[in-house]
């Protein structure tokens, strides 16, 4: 019987065969959340489309109004610079989350036959068809090439709760990423020497840049540990791990530098470390789960520590502690093999968690953080995602190790639990499903009469801004950005330049070397700059530009008593606008 079994769960197969296998699972789970019009563009989802994860209602929309704008722009250095958003300066579309690799073939296409074509539901589609190809790919690399093994592990990656949770954020969806980068860390420490290691590296650090920020920060992190790990093992030596190294990162600096990552149009670099942080149990305790759904939803005592949700899901849990005696002795005889990547597992759990430690609701203890320091560490402030990397290496453990001795029970085991996990993880893949059938919510702005306004004018004028959006009122604020990225959106879709832009770091003009002169006066400095920044927005508005532009006041100032003669405002169903006199 026991021989059966084994006959029947510990099939073999080629590399190929494996990927093709992954690949079809994938898929398959893809297309059941989502369908043929939804990855084409063409679902009614995408005239505003909306997440479903806190502070991600206008985050979709921006992108997709981001992506409009930069598909339609010429051809320019820095490469993602819009010179028709956020006028006059212009704005990068790498600041506003576009996903650079998305939004350059978008432009390639448009370049090449004139059409704009949305381009994110097919990428999003990829997002989480792919995790489960790349987890096969790290355990064929470690040598193991079992059927049922290459299943579970993309059951298990495919159904990360953390992926799943996320939707709405756009360009943080591809954690394939991740995944891949842990194959090319068991390269690397394999064969650190290898010139087509060293080129995967470069192309796939490449490629992480060009969609996240976040993500290309993590892969750098894996990517850091198997040089340096290469080196400690004794397979390479320090000469060459420098040389290999320091072309890696001047090719990666230069797409960076061409891209504009630190030129204008963007917003400052840094944010508030420690809100967005991962509580204490967030990988353990049950949230929006399908197997215990009575226990609620995020553990977010700060509001902002959804950032940092991280639950692993019961299967996953499960499957890590049927397991859990195979993977002390196996961590306690690989220790110094891999080493540097364990420590940097430390360093980025210890980062997630941040220097406000909470276990549920209560915040255990917070450790003093100067403002030097504060500072570079709030550069990436939404800490809690960098433990997605600890959570992909837990699957990669789990899947290696229950099919590394060829035990049939163990590795039934395991399935068992991928099962589970597909189960708990269904609110979470409802809500997407929902979210997009729901389409675009019912607004109060006449989206026809929008599109009229924007296609008579030269330039449209949104007062308050996005950037002057901000009241006491959250309702008003929501209200407010919400109507700015309607019209933002009618804008990039007529390809007519606009003044409002989203940047969740906006920095009014406030530098780096501003706030290195001051740093204790940051926040001061930047509500100063705001407040002269929105009263020139509305000095400018009653100016009323030249004609064919068109000024859209979304609250009452200026006054219609305040504007300068020749300027005619007329009332909309949701707003005024006002424009210079044609004669």
């Amino acid at each position: 019987m026991a021989r059966r079994l084994g006959q029947i769960v510990l099939v073999e197969l080629s590399a190929w065969q494996l990927l093709v296998l992954a690949a079809v699972t994938g898929v398959l789970w893809a297309a059941s959340m989502f369908g043929l019009s939804f990855v084409s563009g063409q679902d009614a989802f995408w005239q505003f489309p909306k997440g479903t994860i806190g502070g991600s209602q206008v985050d979709m929309a921006q992108i997709l109004a981001v992506y409009f704008y930069y598909v339609q722009s010429p051809w320019q250095l820095p490469l993602f610079q819009v010179a028709a958003l956020g006028t006059p300066d212009g704005a990068n579309a790498i600041m506003m989350d576009v996903v650079p690799i998305v939004a350059l073939a978008g432009k390639l296409i448009h370049s090449l036959t004139g059409a704009t074509v949305n381009l994110y539901g097919g990428f999003l589609f990829l997002c989480f068809a792919l995790p489960g190809v790349m987890m096969t790919l790290v355990l064929i690399v470690a040598g193991i090439r079992n059927a049922l093994a290459a299943i579970i592990g993309a059951i298990f990656a495919n159904a990360m709760p953390a992926l799943l949770f996320r939707w709405g954020h756009l360009p943080l969806e591809p954690h394939f990423l991740l995944i891949g980068a842990f194959a090319l860390y068991l390269l690397s420490v394999q064969r650190p020497a290898s010139r087509g290691v060293a080129r995967a590296w470069l192309g796939w650090l490449t490629l992480a840049y060009l969609i996240n920020i976040y993500l290309f920060a993590m892969v750098g992190v894996v990517w850091l540990s198997g040089l340096l790990q290469g080196r400690l093992n004794g397979l390479t030596t320090t000469r060459a791990m420098v040389r290999n190294g320091a072309l890696t990162i001047a090719v990666v600096m230069s797409v960076i530098v061409l891209g504009g990552q630190f030129g204008g149009g963007g917003g400052l670099p840094f944010g508030q470390y420690g809100p967005y942080s991962m509580n204490l149990l967030s990988p353990f305790m049950p949230q929006l789960s399908g197997l215990v759904p009575g226990l609620g939803g995020v553990i977010d005592p700060t509001g902002s520590q959804y950032e940092g949700f991280n639950y692993l899901g019961l299967g996953l849990l499960l499957a890590s502690i049927i397991v859990l005696p195979i993977e002390a002795v196996w961590l306690a005889r690989n220790l110094r093999r891999h080493v540097v990547l364990l420590v940097a597992f430390v360093l980025v759990t210890a980062f997630s968690i941040s220097h406000r430690v909470f276990a549920g609701g209560s915040l255990l203890f917070e450790l003093p953080m100067p403002i030097y320091l504060e500072a570079p560490l709030g550069i990436f402030r939404s800490s809690g995602r960098f433990f997605w990397l600890i959570a992909y290496a837990q699957v990669a453990m789990v899947v290696m190790l229950a099919f590394r001795r060829q035990r049939p029970v163990l590795a039934c085991c395991v399935a068992v639990a991928a099962i589970l996990q597909l189960v708990d993880v269904q609110p979470l893949r409802q809500q997407i499903i929902a979210s997009i059938a729901a389409g675009p919510s019912d607004v109060d702005i006449d989206r026809d009469q929008v599109a009229r306004l924007v296609s008579e004018a030269s330039l449209v004028e949104v007062v308050p801004s996005f950037q002057c959006s901000e009241t006491e009122t959250r309702g008003e604020t929501d209200k407010l950005m919400r109507t700015n990225m309607e019209l933002m959106l009618a804008t990039a879709r007529a390809n007519v330049p606009t003044n409002t832009v989203y940047l969740s770091r906006q920095s009014y003009g406030l530098t780096m070397a501003d706030i290195l002169r001051a740093p204790s006066r940051a926040r001061e400095m930047k509500r100063q700059r705001r407040d002269e920044y929105c009263e020139r927005e509305i000095e400018q508005a009653r100016g009323g530009g030249r004609p064919g532009e068109v000024f859209v006041l979304l609250a009452d100032q200026p006054s219609q008593q305040e504007m300068a003669p020749g300027i005619t405002c007329s009332p909309l169903s949701w707003a005024r606008y006002c424009e210079r006199s044609k004669e």
